[in-house]
């Protein structure tokens, strides 16, 4: 693995001064049933506080920073069933990225809807995710834009 890969405690501190503060901090209780039940200390991270209400927006969030930072990956396609789109949506806006998501025909047409509604040019294609997966990967490769998965 290169270094710029490497996962270091630096790495980690310089994420969290790039990622959109509305996904750090996620609230945390410890959970008392189940630590007892576990025979462990269980705590539990709330991550539907946040626009995407999943943990994936940190993560997409940090990539499209760092590649729009480094001049890298202004048009990024991707494939999802909706909260990674959903992430990449709201990354790619917030930083001046093209973002096409393709999902599945039968995808939710909610969390589709909300992929837009962040910004996301949404593609419906295949009747299940491995076939969007595949279009979206042919699609940014014939377009030399950014696949990303």
């Amino acid at each position: 693995m290169s270094d710029q890969r490497r996962l270091t405690i630096d790495r980690i501190e310089q994420a969290t001064s790039v990622i959109d503060p509305v996904f750090l901090n996620s609230p945390q209780f410890d959970c008392d049933a189940l630590s007892a039940d576990l025979g462990c200390q269980l705590t539990l991270k709330i991550e539907t506080m946040n626009p995407i209400r999943c943990f994936k927006g940190r993560g997409a969030d940090w990539l499209v920073a760092e590649a729009a930072r480094r001049g890298e990956g202004r048009v990024m396609f991707c494939a999802s069933a909706g909260n990674f789109g959903q992430a990449m949506a709201y990354a790619g806006t917030r930083h001046g990225c093209s973002v096409t998501v393709y999902a599945a025909e039968t995808a939710n047409p909610l969390k589709v809807q909300r992929m837009r509604a962040l910004g996301a040019n949404v593609r419906l294609f295949g009747a299940d995710f491995d076939a969007a997966k595949t279009e979206a990967r042919r699609a940014a490769e014939v377009l030399g834009a950014r696949f990303v998965e």
